[in-house]
C-alpha cells in the first residue's frame, strides 16, 4: 500500500511542477496525500506475521528405564510348593496372588537388598486371587526398597505397550526379576465376579504371578495372575480393582482365611454329604513317613485322599526295598497304586488309613463320606494336621433370583446346595469364577443334570445347568473346581425364559 501512495505524491507532484503551481498548491497536495495514506491503512492495515506454537512434551522413557524404574519394587516369593512374584506398596506390605501364597501362613521373599526369611502371610481373598505379605521387616535388610507407584489402567488404550516385570522359570540361588512386553489387547469385565481384568501378549511363565503390569511411564496398572498358554494371552487384575481388594486385605480381613495355629496330630469335622475335611500336613526329611486315618462315630462310609498341592496324587513313592515312580494322574492309574494315596473301602463304619513314605513337602490330606446326612470324621496322623477352613454351610438353600458367593478352599473340597422346585419349573443354573467350574444336580440320589464348560463367564469354562423339573421336591447341586487353585465362584438360579438373569 505504501508503494501505492508514494506513486500517488510522485505523480501529484510532476503534475503540481509541470503547471508552475507555487508553495500552497504544493502544500495542499502533501496534505491530501496524507489524509488518502490514513483511509488506505483504515482499509487494509499492515500484515501480521503468523507463527507456529512448538508443544512441549514429556520425554518417554525406554523400556531399560522403565525396568530399571521398576524392578526394584518386585519380589520374588518362595512356599513349600512353589514360587512366584510380588509387588511392594508403600504401605510396606506386598502384593500378590493368592494361589501363590496358598494356605501357608509364612514365606520366605528375595529382595533387591537380600533374603528375607518368614514373612508373614496377612490375609488372603480368595475371591480376586490376591493376598498381602508382610509388613517388611526393611531392618533385616538395612535399607528400604522403593514402593511402586500406582497407576490408573483407564489411561493406557487399546494397542499401547505394556511390561510385566517378575520372576518367571526362576532357579537361581540368587533369583533376578526379568521383563517381558506386549500390547494391551482387550479389556475383559466379568459382571459376576464384579472385576476387570486386562488381557495382553505380555506372556506370564511359572514363577510370575503376583508379578506387575506397567505402562509405557512405568505406572502399576494390573497384578498378574492367569496365562492361557493355548491361547497366547494373559490376564491381569487391574490397579483400580486391585486397590479397592486392598482396602479390605489391610484390615486382615478376606473371601477366605486360614485358621491359625500349628495343628494337632487328631482333628474331627462335621462333614456333610459330598463335602470334605481338608489338612495342611508336612512331610520332613526326618519324619517321611506319613501315616493317616479317617473313621466317622456315627457309622458313615469314610473315604480318604493324600495329594499334592497341585491337586495331584504324590508324584512318588517309595518302600523299604524298591523305588515305585508314578508318572500320571490318579485316573490314569491302575488300582494297586492308586491305592497308595486314596482309599475308600465302600463299608459304613470301616476305619479309612493310609500310609506312604513321601519326598519332603506339604501334602493335602481330604476326608469326606457319601451319606446325605452330617456326620462326624475323626482323622489321626503321624505328623500335625493344619484344618483347611470351609466357609460354607452344609445343605445351603439356593433360592430363584438370588446370587450366593462360595468358596471352594482345599483338593477335594465340594460344595452342596438344596434347590426346591415345582413341576414343570425350568431353571437355568450358572456358576462363575476364575477357575474351571463343574456342577452336578441329583434328585433321590439319582444325577439328573450335570455340565462342566458351557461357554459363559470370564474364559468361558464356567457352568450352566438347563433343567425341567419332572417332579415336585428337594434337588441336591454339587459344585467342585476342575482346577487346583481354591478360589470363590458366583452361583446363580434363574427361570430359563428371564432375559436378564440375575448376574
Amino acid at each position: 500500500m505504501r508503494t501505492l501512495a508514494a506513486a500517488m505524491v510522485l505523480v501529484l507532484v510532476a503534475s503540481a511542477c509541470s503547471g508552475g503551481s507555487d508553495s500552497a498548491e504544493l502544500q495542499a497536495l502533501g496534505e491530501k496525500v496524507e489524509s488518502l495514506e490514513a483511509e488506505m491503512s483504515a482499509v487494509a492495515p499492515a500484515p501480521t506475521i503468523a507463527t507456529t506454537a512448538v508443544p512441549t512434551t514429556l520425554a518417554v522413557p525406554t523400556p531399560a528405564e522403565v525396568f530399571a524404574a521398576v524392578s526394584p519394587s518386585v519380589v520374588f516369593i518362595e512356599v513349600p510348593d512353589g514360587v512366584g512374584s510380588g509387588v511392594l506398596l508403600s504401605s510396606g506390605y506386598v502384593v500378590t496372588n493368592a494361589h501363590v501364597v496358598g494356605h501357608f501362613p509364612t514365606v520366605r521373599l528375595f529382595t533387591s537388598l537380600g533374603e528375607v526369611a518368614e514373612v508373614p502371610v496377612h490375609a488372603r481373598d480368595w475371591h480376586s486371587d490376591l493376598a498381602l505379605i508382610g509388613p517388611m521387616p526393611f531392618d533385616e535388610l538395612g535399607g528400604e526398597i522403593p514402593a511402586v507407584d500406582f497407576g490408573s489402567s483407564a489411561t493406557v488404550a487399546i494397542g499401547d505397550n505394556v511390561y510385566l516385570i517378575g520372576y518367571p522359570g526362576e532357579v537361581e540361588s540368587q533369583p533376578e526379576p526379568a521383563m517381558t512386553s506386549g500390547t494391551l489387547s482387550r479389556r475383559r469385565l466379568a459382571p459376576c465376579l464384579g472385576m476387570t481384568f486386562l488381557q495382553t501378549d505380555a506372556m506370564i511363565a511359572g514363577g510370575q504371578s503376583g508379578g506387575a503390569l506397567v505402562d509405557a511411564t512405568g505406572q502399576l496398572i494390573g497384578i498378574s495372575g492367569l496365562m492361557f498358554t493355548e491361547s497366547n494371552f494373559a490376564l491381569v487384575l487391574t490397579a483400580e480393582d486391585v486397590s479397592a481388594v486392598l482396602a479390605g486385605l489391610d484390615e486382615g480381613s478376606g473371601s477366605l482365611s486360614t485358621p491359625e495355629g500349628s495343628g494337632a496330630l487328631r482333628q474331627s469335622a462335621r462333614v456333610s454329604n459330598a463335602d470334605s475335611a481338608g489338612y495342611l500336613v508336612t512331610v520332613t526329611e526326618e519324619q517321611p513317613l506319613l501315616s493317616v486315618t479317617a473313621n466317622s462315630p456315627d457309622g458313615a462310609d469314610v473315604w480318604l485322599h493324600i495329594d499334592t498341592w497341585d491337586g495331584l496324587i504324590p508324584s512318588w513313592h517309595w518302600s523299604q526295598d524298591e523305588v515305585d515312580y508314578i508318572w500320571d494322574d490318579l485316573y490314569a492309574l491302575d488300582e494297586e497304586e492308586s491305592d497308595l494315596f486314596s482309599v475308600d473301602a465302600f463299608d459304613d463304619g470301616t476305619m479309612e488309613s493310609l500310609e506312604v513314605s513321601l519326598w519332603p513337602g506339604v501334602y493335602v490330606v481330604s476326608t469326606g463320606h457319601f451319606s446325605y446326612t452330617t456326620e462326624e470324621i475323626v482323622v489321626t496322623a503321624s505328623n500335625p494336621l493344619r484344618p483347611l477352613e470351609d466357609a460354607e454351610p452344609p445343605g445351603e438353600v439356593l433360592a430363584l433370583g438370588k446370587a450366593v458367593t462360595g468358596a471352594l478352599n482345599h483338593i477335594q473340597d465340594v460344595d452342596s446346595y438344596r434347590i426346591d422346585l415345582q413341576k414343570g419349573d425350568t431353571v437355568r443354573i450358572q456358576m462363575v469364577s476364575i477357575s474351571d467350574s463343574v456342577m452336578s444336580l441329583y434328585r433321590n440320589d439319582v444325577l439328573v443334570a450335570s455340565n462342566d464348560d458351557a461357554g459363559i463367564g470370564l474364559f468361558g469354562d464356567g457352568a450352566e445347568i438347563i433343567f425341567e423339573a419332572k417332579a415336585t421336591g428337594r434337588y441336591d447341586l454339587f459344585v467342585v473346581f476342575l482346577d487346583w487353585v481354591p478360589g470363590t465362584y458366583v452361583l446363580t438360579l434363574d427361570l430359563a425364559a428371564t432375559d436378564s438373569p440375575t448376574c
